[in-house]
């Protein structure tokens, strides 16, 4: 059974479970996982170029996070 085989037979919540699991996995050594130069380029940018429009606070932008995805799942 290949990996594509595996995961297309997996649940959305089993799909996700798994991911967790490879995200720690992964982020358990970070050293081994370098980011990508583009990375240091946007983050560059971002520093020399700050956005003129304010920030939210964490919970109103995990609000705002939130809805967006509800209206993708609703609208799809």
């Amino acid at each position: 059974m290949t990996l594509e085989s595996l995961l297309a037979s997996l649940t959305p919540q089993e799909k996700l479970n798994a991911m967790d699991i490879l995200w720690r996995d992964l982020s358990a050594n970070p050293a081994c996982l370098p980011s990508p130069d583009w990375h240091g380029d946007v983050l560059a940018h971002r520093i020399a170029n700050p956005s003129s429009v304010p920030g939210l606070p964490i919970d109103a932008a995990f609000d705002d996070i939130r809805e967006r995805l509800n209206a993708r799942r609703t609208q799809g």
